[in-house]
């Protein structure tokens, strides 16, 4: 055999290897850019799930469109790339899977060849075998006729030269009565001796073909015991050979499979990429109509706000005067009880008795302390007070209060002792919203706002500092749970940390 027609386990390792080599760079590639896909989604949600606070205070339409907008725009790209990757996946795939038919191919050729070999020496070995079979039995034949003619030659001799009866050649010779006598019996001696000389002639010539016959089987047993030999190479590479196409056809079936599932990868990817662009385009054009309905809501939000500051700005100008005359009776009071005690030392003076009059302390202003205000509820602060860049409407808007991110249901509680003069729904964005006047403190006059509550519990009336009030919700122009706390010093929005 040429070593190229041998299918070798070498090979067998070589084929399968080349498909598994194949498949495992793909799954590699595949989970890289699974990871880098994953990551870059995180990092998506994690930008858009910020947008909730920017948002805070606008239309819940007008948010919901653009976050909407926002998430088909963060996801196209993720989609885009993949959507590249499945192809390219594929595209391996496809490769690795016409590698693997080939290598299949090839190796089914080489195991047809290796059968065909192996068939060709075993019909070889057969017919060397029927040959030395024929051999054999014709050396058997031969052999056995070259004895029977042997022992008839010997008794010829032996009668010839020792027979001494008249039936023996020399006694046909010798044993004639007349001259006809003589001339028929050296007839029949000379008869006897071409018989014997025919037998001589057939002896030599079967003892000549067995020894032929002899030489042939010997060389034929030597070619019986060479095919014998290439017939269990030819066997164990055909074994080889079809072991190797048998695992060829599996790696090609594995392969195949591979390819058919890149390809319906890929096709999802791409409808998943078809429908993101068909949603960017609807919730664009929600985009555009919500905020063309913004402004008139921002309008209505303003005027709201303007009138809420008006009713704040009054009720501090009458809280003020209503401090300034309360003070002012403190003070009148003050001197008439002053005026009194000296009235009264001078009577006692007059009738010549000692009296020390009792002066009423002065009459002081607003005395309160820094940390005036406590905290209304609990929990961590998710937008603080100050400008805040819209991502909509591109501009800067106050947040005009503090956040704090706390599950619906939370109770909240008043955080000084006054007086309710709002509670209920306010259609301006705060939903269910409560003011609670705390009247003059530090020449001003102090409100403190709840909104989008979920629940109202103290409608109006005087509360007390840790009265519950409501509990927290998401209500109005909200993107999630959480209490929007506001101060309010004469009606203008400050930063309600330098009242807590």
């Amino acid at each position: 055999m040429r070593r190229s027609d041998r299918v070798t386990p070498t090979a067998k390792i070589t084929a399968v290897g080349l498909v598994l080599a194949c498949t495992v760079s793909l799954g590699t590639a595949l989970v890289a850019r699974a990871d880098s896909v994953s990551d870059q989604k995180k990092r998506n949600d994690k930008r858009i799930a910020a947008l909730g606070q920017q948002l805070e205070g606008t239309n819940a339409s007008l948010a919901r469109a653009y976050v909407n907008l926002e998430k088909t725009k963060a996801a196209l790209p993720v989609a885009q790339q993949r959507l590249s990757a499945a192809q390219q996946a594929q595209a391996q795939a496809e490769q690795a899977q016409a590698q693997a038919e080939d290598v299949q191919a090839r190796a089914e050729a080489a195991e047809a060849k290796a059968r065909a070999h192996n068939e060709d020496v075993a019909q070889k070995l057969a017919v060397a075998q029927a040959n030395a079979q024929r051999a054999v039995e014709r050396l058997a034949k031969s052999s056995s006729e070259l004895v029977t003619s042997q022992d008839a030659l010997d008794a010829y001799a032996a009668e010839v030269f020792q027979g001494p009866g008249p039936d023996s050649q020399l006694g046909m010779v010798f044993g004639g009565t007349s001259p006809q006598d003589l001339a028929d019996r050296l007839v029949m001696a000379d008869t006897a001796s071409t018989v014997a000389s025919d037998t001589i002639d057939k002896l030599a010539a079967m003892t000549a073909d067995n020894t032929s016959t002899r030489a042939y089987l010997t060389a034929v047993r030597a070619e019986i015991a060479e095919l014998k030999r290439q017939a269990e190479i030819a066997l164990a590479n055909a074994e080889a050979a079809t072991a190797a196409a048998t695992a060829a056809k599996e790696q090609a079936i594995v392969a195949h499979n591979n390819a058919v599932t890149a390809t319906s990868n890929a096709a999802t990817a791409k409808s998943q990429l078809d429908a993101l662009k068909a949603q960017q385009t609807a919730y664009a054009a929600d985009l555009a109509t919500e905020r063309a309905n913004e402004q008139a809501e921002l309008d209505a939000a303003r005027a709201e706000s303007a009138r809420l500051q008006a009713i704040l700005v009054e009720r501090a100008r009458q809280a003020r005067i209503a401090e300034q005359k309360r003070l002012a009776a403190l003070r009148a009071a003050r001197e008439r009880k002053i005026r009194e005690e000296q009235a009264k030392a001078a009577a006692a003076a007059a009738q010549g008795k000692t009296y020390t009059p009792q002066v009423p302390p002065p009459v002081q202003g607003d005395t309160t302390q820094s940390g005036y205000l406590s905290y209304p509820a609990n929990g961590p602060t998710t937008s603080g007070f100050g400008m805040r860049w819209h991502p909509i409407l591109q501009k800067w808007m106050l947040h005009d209060g503090l956040d704090w991110g706390i599950p619906c249901g939370t109770p909240v509680y008043a955080a000084a002792p006054g007086v309710i003069i709002r509670a209920g729904w306010r259609a301006s964005g705060w939903g269910n919203q409560i003011l609670i006047d705390h009247g003059i403190h530090r020449g001003v006059d102090l409100v403190t706002s709840y909104n989008h509550l979920s629940s109202i519990v103290t409608f109006g009336g005087s509360v007390r500092r840790g009265q519950l009030i409501g509990y927290s919700g998401t209500t109005g122009y909200s993107t999630g749970c959480h209490l929007h706390f506001g101060v309010y010093e004469d009606g203008i929005p400050v930063n309600p940390r330098i009242w807590l």
